[in-house]
């Protein structure tokens, strides 16, 4: 018989030991007692048999090569105690009876009460599923239904903590089908709409730092992890509607978790720790499925494959492994990467792999082979973050404060501003049309991806609610302010417009005015100027006729005077002989001559009244030709009087034309500065209103809703 199988079977043959405290027992003054009596042999400091060191509670709650062998309040699933009760093959200590009673009852109850290190020690135990949440299948795409987004009324808004300042941005998420954007802040995780920027409330997270945040494949939950370095660590897993907690695991985890994430089928969460240990978990009961020991650092990196086939997992040293995630066998190793893996990104297909490093490089990885495929210096200094969106292109972000967005050759598309400090992780929006970038120092930026502008900074350490809505009530009166100064400009600027224009208007019909002005001043001139020479021609033919008429008047005017002269004579005569054959009526002769003289007198008077008609006529025609010759020299003087008053107004208008002409363009110039002043203005105003909009919008989301 061996030393150690001695000792066994002398300690067996021992009574119960006595405990310190048989209703509250820990592992030092309860457990370890029994420990040494029964198990130390084979699973001690000196001998780790499979693996199992008991020696002190910290390696003991790391459990051996097949996983934890405590599952803190479920002594059902913890080996130490089925095995040691003989309830499980095989059954411990080998060969030998079952330790006593009272030493399994007080092991049972030290399990059933969460497993305590000391009495000063906080438990541990692990939370049973509120509900099933396992998959039969796995689909692809987007489920049915409305994508998850938490429910009003469900999530508390009021932050549990309120540090003095952000912590660093290790917990980074999107939803895959929402707007939801996942943050990790100091024992809580913030959920912000991606597209507005509002909270939409607060999950605790009281185990810890938070180190990592995942969506599940269909968006259903959000796997938040992180603990204590040192003493224990956590992953648990929340319903993304309602903010209840469904599960968590990690009962075998002694230190903080760095990084974890949930399978596809939800049946399995994987988590890494600074113990090199990656250790997968039932999310049914938060039993250790497996434990994987290959990584010779810390483990900083695990995903499953979206099809829930595959897990990536990486370490501190550069190492990255992909294992079958429900056997936790090998499947390949990717050797490339010479320093800190600092995150790992399946692609939609599961084909593709991509790791980013502190060597600065981001690889891409195919799944056939396990050959690397692409590769590239993405931040030089060191790649922090790197994640596939939904369309197939990577983010990433990394020591020089750049987020960039690559495509599947390693082409960069977009490379947005440096955030103030060291970025750590990044991930793309659902509908992939945002980036959100995480940094050193808490700053949470969303840009538009389309022209990478930023269009929203988050914060990791909100202000309480009553807080919040305060500042957005002074956000609201400061907008309100900013929208009437930039309304009452916009206004002053299209008023400088209008009167812009009625200028130009104004040139214009000025300029319009004096060139009609000019136009008919130098058409006057023209005409004028061609009547007075038509008049001047046709002169002398005028005066020839008034003269001739003149003359004529002349002749008639002798011929009447003459017979004016020749009539009262001849009159005289015939008066003579009349009366002489009055007084000699029987003498022929007489009577002839009588008859003669009297023909000779009506003759002599038809002569005079036609002399004096002549006379008559010739003055009227005359005077007519006179009138015409005036008439005639009046027109002649004033068309060239018309003519010389056109050309003095030719001469007056002409100087006007130019100042009238350039005018106009300066006048145009000033309209249209006018017009283009309007356009920036008008933007400011337009943005303004829909700051106030928004800013009223989020006050009134803020506030609590009235009870009714």
């Amino acid at each position: 018989m061996t030393r150690l199988m001695l000792a066994f079977f002398t300690l067996a043959m021992l009574p119960a030991l006595a405990f310190a405290d048989a209703k509250n027992p820990t592992y030092n003054d309860d457990v370890l007692p029994v420990i040494r009596q029964h198990c130390a042999g084979c699973h001690g400091a000196e001998k780790q048999k499979g693996g199992l060191n008991l020696a002190t509670y910290g390696v003991a709650m790391q459990g051996g090569s097949s996983g934890a062998v405590v599952a803190p309040g479920n002594p059902d699933k913890s080996r130490l105690y089925t095995m040691t009760a003989h309830k499980e093959e095989p059954v411990m200590p080998p060969s030998k009876t079952k330790i006593p009673d009272a030493q399994l009852a007080v092991l049972r109850l030290w399990i059933e009460q969460g497993g305590k290190e000391t009495a000063t020690s906080m438990v541990s135990v692990a939370v049973k599923p509120k509900i099933e949440i396992g998959l039969k299948s796995v689909g692809k795409g987007k489920p049915d239904g409305p994508p998850p987004m938490p429910l009003a009324g469900k999530l508390k808004l009021d932050p549990l903590v309120r540090a003095r300042r952000p912590g660093a941005v290790l917990g980074l998420a999107t939803s895959p089908w929402a707007p939801l954007v996942a943050v990790g802040g100091q024992k809580q995780v913030i959920l912000y709409h991606a597209d507005t920027g509002d909270m939409l409330g607060i999950l605790p997270f009281e185990h810890g730092q938070i180190n990592a945040i995942k969506f599940s494949r269909n968006a259903k939950f959000l796997l938040v992890a992180g603990g204590r370095g040192g003493l224990s660590g956590k992953a648990v897993l929340y319903n993304v509607e309602t903010g209840e907690k469904v599960t968590e695991v990690g009962s075998a985890e002694t230190d903080a978790v760095l990084t974890a994430d949930v399978s596809a089928d939800q049946t399995m969460i994987a988590v890494g720790t600074t113990t090199r240990m990656v250790r997968i978990y039932a999310t049914a009961d938060g039993a250790v499925l497996s434990a994987i020991k290959k990584h010779t650092d810390w483990v900083t990196a695990v995903e499953f494959s979206p099809d829930g086939v595959l897990l990536a997992t990486a370490d501190r040293n550069g190492g990255a492994f992909v294992w079958e995630a429900a056997t936790a066998r090998e499947f390949h190793s990717l050797r490339g990467h010479t320093a800190m893996i600092t995150e790992v990104s399946w692609r939609a297909d599961s084909n593709l792999l991509a790791t980013g490093s502190l060597d600065g490089t981001v690889r891409l990885w195919e799944m056939e082979n396990g050959g690397q495929v692409k590769n590239w210096p993405a931040h030089p200094p060191g790649v922090e973050g790197v994640r596939f969106s939904m369309d197939g292109r990577l983010a990433s972000t990394g020591r020089d404060k750049l987020t960039k967005l690559w495509d599947a050759n390693g082409g960069m598309q977009k490379q947005f501003a440096a955030m103030p400090d060291i970025g750590l992780r990044v991930a793309v929006s659902h509908d992939n049309t945002k980036v959100v970038g995480g940094d050193w120092g808490g700053a949470i930026q969303l840009w538009n991806l389309a022209d990478a502008k930023l269009i929203a900074q988050v914060d990791t350490n909100p202000a309480p609610m009553a807080e919040q809505i305060k500042a957005a009530e002074v956000a609201v009166a400061a907008t309100e302010v900013k929208s009437k100064q930039q309304a009452d400009a916009l206004a002053a600027a299209q008023a400088k417009v209008t009167a812009a224009t009625a200028g130009v208007a104004a040139v214009t019909a000025n300029l319009a005015k004096a060139t009609a002005d000019l136009a008919a001043a130098q058409k006057g001139v023209a005409d004028h100027t061609a009547a007075a020479a038509a008049l001047t021609a046709q002169l002398p033919a005028v005066k020839a006729e008034a003269d001739k008429q003149a003359a004529a008047v002349g002749g008639a005017t002798n011929k009447a005077a003459a017979l004016e002269v020749t009539a009262p004579i001849a009159a005289d005569v015939l008066k003579r002989i009349a009366d002489a054959a009055a007084k000699a009526p029987q003498n022929p002769d007489l009577a002839a001559a009588g008859k003669a003289a009297a023909d000779a007198n009506a003759k002599q008077q038809a002569d005079l009244v036609a002399g004096r008609k002549a006379l008559l006529d010739a003055t009227a025609v005359s005077k007519a030709a006179a009138d015409k010759l005036a008439a005639h020299a009046k027109a002649l003087a004033d068309n060239q009087a018309a003519a010389a008053e056109a050309q003095n107004k030719v001469v007056a208008v002409t100087p006007t034309i130019k100042p009238a002409t350039d005018a106009v363009p300066v006048a145009q110039k000033a309209a249209a500065d006018a017009v283009t002043a309007v356009a920036p203005v008008k933007v400011a105003a337009d943005g303004a209103g829909a700051e106030l909009v928004a800013a009223k919008a989020k006050l009134e989301r803020l506030r609590p809703t009235p009870k009714k």
